[in-house]
């Protein structure tokens, strides 16, 4: 066990300290404010405070971790042997940096509390954060790099203490805000959409929908089976999230009251644990999205521990507090739509964190690198190396990489494409 001792214990600290090393490293750890627990102590141990007590493995610590404010804070990038950081520390300290006032700004979202200029959803962007600034950061999970950079540092201190090695996993994030491009819909949403399309001249989706509704042909969006055996094959887990709600001009889903479509859930759940994708509405209307879960929940007769916010809307901490309040356990959302990067900064799922109650959540939170929004303007080759780019990023650090696609996207690319990516960064 490695004890780190610090003139006090907060939530903050404890919530970083958990995901550096239990998480990232594989090691436990214990906090300690006892000067005479910590001389005690014979196995492997550091100080997190302003002053050393010893000549022992110290790092200077910063205040963010003992404060219950959210002010604006004093970034200054540097460089530790080619992995950026920032929160510098004098020499006194045994590496050059506070990483886990660093790690927690990140983790946290700290930045996303702060004033910033939003997009049009709301939505915090990516030009807004700190790791904009610095080149390349957004695409390294620094909070990883840096633990196993601390990882390293420890074993150079303490010969023979001992880690858990972890492995590297995908994750292949399905959602379907349309489940379906033609089945399902009543005869005048049918007549609707083809005139949409014979004005705009597309015979070739008049054509698809002729032969779904009248030749009873299978569903270009229907792809979730036909994707799950190669995934499975390379041992990928495919996570698929469906939308449960009224249809709206924003939310073009096949409506809830169509007994088909409930029947269709049912079938694919028997296959797959499919999650509950919260609709444009719900985000908007609490009461709306209590609904929808609790529809869901009676259709597939069991609680739904997965959910994605629709496009990418986190907006925080409210976004995340409403999943706590319905008992939510995992999230697929953190990420952003249009740009490949990690948005908290890690590749390890962790804990969300309120900053506006100063607690750990039980929200595990799967950070998402890459969503097919920032795909869709590329071509195959470019995006299989854009991904190969990311997922040796993960892979070095023994990660969690996480692809996000839609059916939509993976009718346009096609079954093979899609394998052919992940094949790639498997």
């Amino acid at each position: 066990m490695i004890l780190i001792y610090t003139h006090k214990i907060t939530p903050r600290l404890r919530f970083v300290v958990r995901h550096l090393f239990r998480r990232i490293m594989g090691a436990n750890a214990e906090l300690t404010d006892s000067v005479d627990d910590f001389v005690k102590h014979a196995g492997p141990k550091l100080t997190y405070a302003r002053q050393p007590l010893q000549s022992e493995f110290f790092i200077r610590s910063n205040e963010l971790l003992f404060d219950r404010n959210i002010e604006p804070q004093d970034i200054h990038w540097r460089d530790w042997e080619g992995v950026p950081c920032f929160f510098e520390l004098d020499a006194r300290s045994s590496i050059p940096f506070d990483v886990f006032a660093a790690s927690f700004f990140l983790l946290s979202r700290y930045e996303e509390y702060l004033p910033h200029q939003k997009d049009d959803l709301g939505r915090f962007r990516a030009i807004e954060s700190i790791l904009s600034d610095r080149q390349g950061a957004m695409k390294r999970p620094l909070v990883d790099l840096w633990a196993l950079k601390l990882k390293e540092a420890l074993v150079e201190a303490f010969p023979g203490i001992g880690f858990k090695d972890r492995e590297y996993k995908v994750n292949v994030i399905l959602t379907a805000i349309s489940a379906h491009k033609y089945s399902y819909r009543s005869v005048s949403r049918h007549i609707f959409e083809s005139f949409i399309d014979l004005g705009k001249l597309r015979f070739t989706a008049l054509s698809a929908r002729f032969k779904t509704v009248i030749l009873g042909h299978k569903d270009p969006y229907d792809n979730y089976l036909e994707l799950h055996q190669p995934l499975g094959e390379m041992g990928v887990q495919l996570f698929p999230f469906f939308q449960y709600s009224r249809y709206d001009v924003n939310d073009r889903n096949v409506s809830w009251s169509k007994s088909k479509y409930g029947f269709f859930l049912k079938h694919i759940n028997d296959y797959l644990e499919i999650g509950y994708l919260r609709s444009r509405l719900a985000l908007e209307d609490v009461g709306l999205f209590k609904l929808e879960l609790k529809k869901m929940q009676q259709l597939l007769h069991r609680p739904l521990h997965k959910v994605v916010l629709s496009e990418h809307r986190t907006l925080l901490p409210d976004a995340y507090q409403e999943l706590v309040q319905e008992e939510v356990k995992e999230d697929f959302s953190m990420g952003y739509a249009d740009v490949i990067g990690f948005r908290a900064a890690t590749c390890t799922p962790f804990p969300f964190y309120d900053l506006g109650l100063e607690v750990e959540q039980p929200l595990r939170v799967y950070p998402i690198c890459v969503s097919h929004e920032a795909l869709r303007p590329l071509d195959v080759e470019t995006v299989e190396k854009q991904l190969i780019t990311i997922a040796n990023e993960v892979k070095a650090v023994k990660g969690t990489f996480c692809l996000q696609l839609s059916n939509k996207y993976i009718q346009k690319m096609g079954i093979h494409s899609i394998t052919r990516f992940v094949k790639a960064v498997v």
